[in-house]
């Protein structure tokens, strides 16, 4: 059912508390989220697969090492096994050879290809003749490095070595040479046969063999010396160092060196390499053949392009996804917010209409200027005079202002003042799209207005009991305070009398008559002052002074006081201008005197001696920005018990003993205070307690200048 004033589409409060917007701030948050994860799934995918595609290509290359080096190391030994045959094949007895039969027998030996001069040395190291230089020739080759190695004459040197790449100085070509020892049967060396191999056949015959072309592909001994490689020895100069070349055997009784491995490092040049090596199972040398990683990986560039490519359409894809994801799911919250709001509208239509049926409270909607009343259970003056002002311009712009708002409202009738309590609740709207966007500078809201006029009498009312009930605490303190007079009158006529009988002067009788005249001044003083106090209040007060109220305070009570023994004080600052009825700021302190003195009472039954001290201070302070005047009472009856501090202000609450209070003083004398836009409070100093009263100063009002004639 839709309520009278409110549009099925509107906001309203209900719809507004229940409704659930899409959250921005975890919209995007999940929006990254998906985001992060449409692109970091399909890149973890790419990563994982190009590692194990490099880890594929790598073991491949490596594998593909292995068998070049295994056919490297064979076709080696072969060549070995041909060469140690033609060295073996020289007789023993050739040492006793004249030089050119050595030279002859030289020349006509079949030397295997790549061997380009089969040599003879003495057993001191000087050449005797080569196939391609007869004797004559005087050479000491005893600096080089394998020959002095069968120099030393060691009986177990019956083997074939290797000698590193060197010059030959008779054929001027680089070889590697590979030398026999000849020796008898006894083992005394005779000489040396050596047969030198020309090194541009290995590197010819490597280079073709060299994978992809980037690798390398190395002749190397035991001892670590590179006898040929492919490329040429600078490449691997750095190699040796890094971990890629196996290391040297360290001398004899050393273990031996694994017959193959994997090798891999950088080299001096910043490339990285992976290899496999293989020794050979006869002859003291390995073969080495590595691959350039990035020469591998760079030949499956196409393959990890295709991944990237893939794995972004795959990121692109998902990404789509999860937008089309993430509008699907903002349309059903969209979907689902608008039920909802519908619902709450529904609900808060029918919350509305029951409290516009309450007696004593009228319900308004304001929407873009126009003021609808809510129901149709109020009826009467007051309704009318509500709508009357909701719609005034003046309380349309109050809308404005903050979402919420509390004041009290004062209406007048043809026969009556009302007193209403108006709460306005200011309803936010959605913004549309074009010309729905453009808002009435006057918002949405719903007015609820309550009469407060019957409250506000019974107040009274009660106010004016707690006014009857302190007058009359006050009936002895103020037959004393007048009697007094009284016997200075009566006293002072009998003497005019005298006066007059005896013939006196008539100074004398005029003296009388004038303390007389005082005297009826001064109680005439004191009744107004009682008759002010019992009345009732204007419902608007003209700013009072608080000095006056003191002194009116003082006035009533001082005569009570001095009966009692106590001591009531004043502390008077500067005078404040006060929003607030004279005789009702007095009932507060007369309320707050008399419960001071009553405090004092009742220690004195403990403590006989007790001198009672009642003060009364005012002092003006700032709040906000806005001046107000403190009032306190402060007394030594002992305080208040902290217990029940926190509910002295509740109405017919009290301390005293059954009898001796009503609960309603401090009550009335809050909802006074309270009325006029102060506050006041209790609390424990000293031997006794305090009551402080803050109120706001009337504002100045400007003066009137007076025209000249």
């Amino acid at each position: 059912m839709n309520m009278p004033g409110i549009r099925p589409d509107s906001p309203s409060l209900a719809g507004e508390a229940g409704e659930m917007p899409w959250p921005a701030r975890p919209h995007r948050m999940l929006i990254a989220l998906l985001c992060l994860l449409a692109f970091a799934l399909p890149t973890a995918v790419a990563y994982v697969t190009l590692q194990m595609h490099e880890r594929h290509e790598q073991n491949l290359a490596v594998a593909g090492s292995r068998k070049l080096a295994l056919a490297l190391a064979s076709s080696f030994d072969r060549t070995v096994d041909a060469i140690d045959t033609v060295l073996n094949a020289v007789p023993v007895a050739i040492a006793d050879q004249p030089p050119d039969e050595i030279y002859l027998y030289l020349r006509e030996a079949k030397l295997p290809a790549g061997v380009i001069q089969l040599s003879f040395i003495d057993r001191n190291g000087l050449f005797i003749a080569s196939n391609l230089s007869p004797p004559g020739k005087t050479l000491d080759l005893s600096d080089r490095e394998h020959i002095r190695a069968h120099l030393r004459d060691d009986p177990s040197d019956r083997g074939v070595l290797l000698s590193k790449p060197v010059k030959g100085r008779i054929s001027g070509t680089w070889s590697i040479q590979f030398s026999r020892a000849l020796r008898k049967e006894d083992g005394t060396l005779i000489g040396l046969v050596v047969a030198s191999y020309e090194i541009s056949s290995f590197i010819n015959f490597y280079e073709q063999l060299r994978p992809d072309g980037a690798g390398f592909v190395a002749l190397i001994g035991d001892d670590g010396a590179v006898r040929a490689s492919a490329p040429g020895f600078d490449q691997l100069t750095g190699l040796a160092a890094t971990g890629i070349l196996p290391p040297p055997a360290a001398g004899p009784g050393t273990p031996a060196m694994p017959p193959e491995g994997t090798m891999s490092g950088v080299d001096d040049k910043g490339i990285r390499r992976t290899g496999h090596y293989v020794h050979s199972s006869r002859y003291p040398f390995f073969v080495l053949v590595a691959t350039d990683d990035a020469a591998v990986l760079d030949q499956s560039r196409n393959f990890s392009l295709g991944i990237i490519a893939m794995a972004v359409v795959l990121g692109l894809t998902l990404l789509a996804f999860a937008s089309f994801g993430m509008r699907y799911w903002k349309l059903q919250s969209a979907y689902r917010v608008k039920a909802l709001q519908a619902f709450a509208r529904q609900r808060e239509a029918h919350v509305l209409q029951a409290i516009s049926r309450v007696p004593g409270i009228t319900v308004l909607h304001v929407e873009r200027g126009q003021t609808t009343r809510i129901g149709d259970g109020q009826q009467g003056e007051l309704p009318d005079l509500i709508a009357e002002r909701v719609a005034t311009p003046e309380f349309l712009t109050r809308l404005n202002g903050d979402d919420s708002s509390v004041s009290i409202e004062h209406f007048s009738g043809a026969e009556q003042e009302f007193e209403v309590e108006v709460v306005v609740a200011r309803l936010d709207e959605e913004r549309g799209h074009g010309a729905e966007a453009r808002r009435s500078e006057i918002p949405t809201a719903v007015v609820f207005a309550v009469d407060e006029t019957a409250k506000r009498m019974e107040e009274h009312k009660l106010y004016q009991m707690s006014k009857m009930a302190s007058l009359g605490e006050l009936v002895t303190g103020l037959a004393h305070e007048i009697n007094q007079p009284l016997g200075v009158i009566r006293l002072a006529a009998n003497n005019a009398l005298g006066g007059l009988r005896k013939g006196l002067p008539i100074e004398h009788t005029s003296e009388k008559l004038e303390r007389i005249i005082r005297q009826v001044d001064r109680m005439k003083a004191i009744i107004d002052h009682m008759r002010i106090f019992g009345r009732r209040s204007a419902r608007i007060p003209d700013p009072s002074s608080a000095r006056a109220a003191i002194a009116g305070t003082t006035q009533v009570l001082g005569t009570d006081m001095k009966l009692d023994g106590i001591e009531l004080a004043t502390e008077d600052g500067d005078d404040a201008r006060l929003d607030c009825a004279q005789e009702q700021l007095e009932q507060v302190l007369v309320n707050l005197v008399l419960n001071a003195r009553d405090a004092i009472r009742e220690r004195r039954r403990q403590d006989a001696d007790l001198a009672g001290r009642i003060e009364i201070a005012l002092n003006r302070t700032s709040i906000d920005g806005r001046p107000h005047a403190r009032l306190t009472v402060t007394d030594n009856g002992g305080g208040i018990p902290q217990a029940v501090l926190d509910k002295i202000f509740q109405p017919f609450f009290t301390t005293k003993p059954p009898g001796k209070g009503t609960g309603l003083g401090l009550s009335v004398s809050f909802g006074i205070i309270r009325d006029y836009g102060g506050t006041i409070s209790g609390a424990n100093v000293g031997d006794g307690a305090q009551f402080t009263i803050l109120l706001p100063e009337a504002a100045a009002k400007p003066a009137i200048m007076a025209e000249s004639a």
